[in-house]
C-alpha cells in the first residue's frame, strides 16, 4: 500500500478530515509510532483551520515532515521547498482556493488528499 492508499482510507472510509488523514496515513505508511490520541493535534486544521485558510492537507504534511525530519539542520528550508511544490501542484496553499478545483460533494476534498499524498511520498523519498 502507498501513502495515498493509507491516507484516502482515513479520509473517505473513516471520514477523518484532510489534515488528520495525511498524518494517520503517514503514521501507517512510515511507522511513525504516533499514539492513539496524537492525531487530535491536527483536527483543527481541517477545512483550512475551519475558515478556508491554510490547506489541511498541507498542514498535515508539514506535521509529518516535522515528525520525520525536525532534527535536521535544514528542516525549515525542507518545509519551504515542500510548500513551494504543494503550491505548484495544487495552485495555492489556501483551502478556499483549492476547494474551487478539488471539492466535490460526494468525495469532499479527496482530490486534494490524493494529490498531496502522492506529492508527499515522492518528496520524502527524495530527501531520505
Amino acid at each position: 500500500m502507498s501513502l495515498l492508499d493509507h491516507s484516502i482510507k482515513y479520509y473517505l472510509d473513516q471520514k477523518k478530515n484532510c489534515s488528520v488523514s495525511m498524518l494517520l496515513g503517514a503514521n501507517d505508511y512510515y511507522n511513525l509510532n504516533l499514539g492513539e490520541e496524537d492525531y487530535k493535534l491536527l483536527v483543527g486544521f481541517g477545512g483550512g483551520i475551519g475558515c478556508g485558510y491554510i490547506c489541511g492537507c498541507l498542514a498535515g504534511s508539514v506535521a509529518v515532515l516535522g515528525k520525520m525530519f525536525s532534527s535536521r539542520e535544514d528542516f525549515r528550508p525542507l518545509c519551504a521547498k515542500f510548500v513551494a511544490l504543494f503550491n505548484a501542484e495544487l495552485g495555492s496553499n489556501n483551502c478556499a482556493d483549492i476547494m474551487k478545483t478539488c471539492f466535490c460533494k460526494d468525495r469532499r476534498c479527496a482530490v486534494a488528499v490524493e494529490k498531496t499524498a502522492v506529492l508527499l511520498e515522492r518528496y520524502i523519498e527524495g530527501i531520505k
